[in-house]
């Protein structure tokens, strides 16, 4: 049986790669802050997360999270998972190896902290 925490980080990224927003947006609590490390930049609030990734949705390339390495510590109430992300669609990307930490309070995600490598490819 899949611990709770690692059941949460598997529905986020079921809903990414099914670009299912309402989905998402359950998966989150409303003060939830997604910050791309990596890169420097901050989205404060479910609705802004889920703003970012409707218009990221809108362009022709897909996104599919696989490969997945979970370390959830229930101690904590955080889990980090380590993923490979492929891309498809016009002008693709390179595959890539990032991971996401994520904060967890009340069976909701409260912060995301996602470490990337190379390019932001979230950004709209």
């Amino acid at each position: 049986m899949t611990d709770p925490l690692t059941a949460l980080a598997v529905k986020y990224f079921t809903a990414l790669d099914a670009r299912d927003l309402d989905a998402l947006a359950d998966t989150m609590a409303p003060d939830c802050v997604l910050s791309i490390e990596t890169h420097g930049v901050v989205y404060n609030g479910r609705d802004a997360i889920c703003d970012l990734f409707a218009k990221r949705w809108q362009g022709p390339q897909r996104a599919i999270h696989h490969d997945f390495t979970h370390t959830p510590s229930p101690e904590t109430g955080r889990i980090a998972s380590q993923f490979t992300v492929t891309y498809s669609g016009p002008g693709a990307w390179d595959p890539k190896s990032n991971a996401n930490v994520f904060s967890i309070h009340d069976e909701k995600i409260t912060k995301i902290a996602v470490y990337m490598s190379g390019a932001n490819t979230i950004k709209v």
